[in-house]
């Protein structure tokens, strides 16, 4: 015999019996203990009607897993039960086979005879009455019918579904039960419901049972679905259910229909409710890079009994701190909607930078008195050159922010599926705030190192204008006489040979100026606005406080009109995008996207401080200190990216993120390089409630130290 020959000999051999060559050993599934699955093989002796996909994924035996005998004896049940429910009522495993390979690693093989598929041979309603068009009307609502693939799943859907009927037709007690009858012989099965309807039923009396009930009956009565004497329909008492748990008040909601005495038609109703705790009180322990702080929240929920919301918010510490008290009405004038009335005070601690303002008479005064170029400009060449040379310089110093506020919300929420939530909210707020530089601190006064790109342009129209002081504001009618000094423009410390705001040595024209009551009477902003603002919310999150899938949209709108002489107009828009995706068992991956802008209808210098946009610290950037990304003179425009990287392991996790972050006086200064980036590590630990402590850093070109001191953050839940 050749060589070829014998090649060939040996191939058949091998492919005709290769249980003669294979190192695998067969074992029984009750000694093979737990070793890891690498193979689950299926093969079909007659039809295919399951896919091979699609029985492994019904099974909890799994490849790569370790094995375990008695999911496998399960799984072999719901192999055979998957082809039932298809009609193949003869379904036989004919061979189960386990064999461990030299690794040690087990492989599966299952071969399956579906059999024959059977058919329905007959339907029949049997009832316990003679109603032959009640008999009509349900044999035209049955599914199954005589010649079809039998299939056991839609006999127990066609039960369900007439009794779903019979009672929402009023008879309250009405049965029906199946009954199969197997013909192995012809592989067919006849099918048999007994009826038995009973009398129609009305709604009667509800009785309400509760210990000590605080909530007033009439709330309560507003949440049936159904009102005494209507016909009975259990649909409306599972409406009632729902409406009850949804207003929050109510630990449990169950309703009873109980039993009636023989020939009676009215059925009625017992509530029984077991009512929340509805005095709450929560309180919160913050710390960060300034100093640590505390809030609370005091809240009764359930006020005179109708559902209305009293309490108050407090905060105590900086950066923020003030309280705030509220009452909401659920259900405002019989809709949908509730409406929440609040009205609160706060200080907030920050950071402020504006330009120089040599319009201002005292400021002008104060710099030409104290600071020696500008003293000497004056002095040679006028007033005109000096306020140039003035108009460029930057005062940044540390401020308070105070806001009183009286605000009306009208909300509502709704849900088009069990998964997508969406929220609207419309608010109207009366808002003064008054923003003062810290009294003791100091200015930094910065004349050079400016980026004064698009100042002076003689751009001077709508909210996103170059001109910042207005039309010509040093001619005729302007802010400064011919001589403003009365003949001495050197002023008393230029004569005293001293200029305390002048920069020290090295610093690059940063000067530093006390801030006494004069400085606090020339910076010092007040506004009173009234703003309208209208939200929208979709939402898919798997939980609000720690997502790991779904996403976040908000959208929102606001129109204000500034108080008093000015009648500044004001547009804002925010837009949010935060998504959530996990990547394999323990990564999820969260990402956002916020864009701001405002805008004045006026010039750009008349819009009020509290509209400017600033980022930095929890909410956005982390790594940087609290609305630390500004813009000078207040920005217009800002855009957030964030990022988080979550690992979990068990009940704590590691979290990795990097934000930036970009606040733009003018939308055309807007671009990647001037975006302020923060970054850093976090851990989280679930101890009942999720807690969070991150550490970020910065790397800020204008601030080259910040990366030694970290920001702290401790919180609970992600976030965002």
């Amino acid at each position: 015999m050749t060589l070829r020959g014998v090649v060939l000999y040996l191939s058949v051999a091998l492919l005709a019996a290769p249980e003669l060559v294979s190192a695998n050993r067969a074992v029984d599934a009750r000694d093979v203990g737990n070793p890891k699955v690498v193979e689950i093989r299926i093969q079909h002796i007659d039809e295919k009607p399951i896919t091979n996909r699609a029985l492994r994924a019904a099974m909890k035996t799994q490849q790569e897993q370790p094995f375990a005998h008695r999911f496998f004896r399960a799984d072999l049940t719901t192999i055979e039960n998957l082809y039932r429910s298809r009609g193949y009522m003869d379904v036989d495993i004919v061979r189960r086979r386990l064999e461990l390979d030299d690794t040690g690693k087990l492989r599966i093989t299952l071969k399956i005879d579906s059999g024959r598929q059977w058919t329905v041979s007959d339907v029949n309603l049997l009832f316990d009455g003679q109603d032959s068009l009640l008999v009509t009307i349900l044999r035209s609502r049955l599914h199954a019918a005589a010649g079809d693939v039998f299939r056991y799943g839609d006999v127990i859907e066609d039960e369900r579904h007439l009794l779903t009927w019979l009672n929402g037709e009023g008879f309250a007690h009405a049965r029906v039960h199946n009954r199969v009858e197997l013909s192995s012989r012809q592989r067919q099965a006849a099918v048999s419901y007994d009826i038995s309807t009973g009398r129609r039923m009305y709604f009667g009396p509800v009785t309400i049972e509760a210990t000590d009930l605080h909530t007033s009956r009439s709330l309560i009565e507003r949440q049936l679905a159904f009102r005494e004497g209507q016909l009975y329909d259990p649909e409306k008492l599972r409406s009632t259910r729902n409406n009850l748990s949804r207003i929050g008040m109510f630990r449990s909601v169950t309703l009873t229909t109980p039993s009636v005495a023989k020939g009676d038609s009215v059925q009625p109703v017992t509530l029984n409710l077991q009512e929340r705790k509805f005095v709450h009180l929560r309180g919160r322990l913050f710390v960060n890079n300034t100093e640590p702080g505390v809030s609370g929240r005091v809240q009764h929920a359930n006020f005179l009994g109708r559902g209305n919301r009293i309490g108050a918010d407090a905060s105590l510490g900086q950066p923020l701190q003030g309280f705030t008290l509220f009452l909401t009405e659920r259900n405002f004038l019989s809709s949908t909607a509730d409406l929440t009335l609040s009205a609160g005070a706060t200080d907030e601690w920050g950071n402020t930078r504006v330009f120089a303002d040599p319009t201002a008479p005292g400021q002008f005064d104060l710099l030409t008195a104290n600071y020696s170029i500008a003293n000497e400009l004056n002095f040679l060449l006028g007033t005109e050159e000096a306020a140039a040379f003035l108009s460029n310089a930057v005062y940044d110093y540390p401020s308070i922010e105070q806001l009183w506020k009286v605000n009306a919300v009208l909300s509502r929420s709704w849900e088009l599926d069990d998964d997508v939530v969406y929220a609207s909210n419309f608010t109207v707020n009366w808002t003064q705030s008054r923003n003062r530089p810290s009294r003791g601190r100091t200015i930094d006064f910065d004349t050079g190192d400016i980026d004064t790109t698009g100042v002076g342009d003689g751009d001077d129209g709508g909210g996103f204008g170059d001109d910042p002081f207005g039309d010509d504001p040093f001619g005729d009618d302007g802010a400064f006489p011919d001589d403003p000094f009365g003949g001495e423009p050197a002023g008393r410390a230029a004569q005293d040979g001293l200029f305390p705001y002048d920069p020290a040595e090295g610093s690059k024209g940063k000067g530093r100026i006390q801030i006494d009551d004069a400085w606090i009477d020339l910076l010092i902003n007040e506004a009173q606005t009234l703003n309208f603002q209208l939200d929208f919310h979709r939402d898919t999150r798997d939980n609000q406080i720690a997502p790991t899938r779904g996403t976040f949209l908000r959208v929102a709108a606001l129109y204000a009109v500034e108080l008093g002489r000015s009648q500044t107009r004001v547009f804002d828009g925010d837009v949010e995008a935060r998504n959530y995706l996990r990547i394999g068992e323990r990564l999820v991956w969260a990402h956002a996207l916020r864009g701001v802008m405002t805008g004045s209808l006026r010039r750009e210098s008349d819009l009020p401080q509290p509209y400017w946009k600033e980022f930095g610290g929890e909410g956005s950037v982390r790594g940087v200190g609290r609305d630390d990304i500004t813009a000078i003179g207040g920005g217009r425009g800002g855009l957030v990216l964030r990022n988080e990287l979550r690992v979990e392991a068990g009940p704590g996790g590691i979290v990795l993120f990097w934000d930036r972050a970009g606040v733009w006086r003018r939308v055309r200064q807007a671009s990647w390089r001037n975006m302020v980036s923060g970054y850093g590590a976090g851990l989280r630990w679930d101890v009942g409630i999720p807690l969070r402590l991150d550490l970020g850093w910065s790397d800020r070109p204008d601030k080259p130290r910040d990366w030694i001191r970290p920001e702290v953050y401790v919180s609970i839940g992600q976030a965002f």
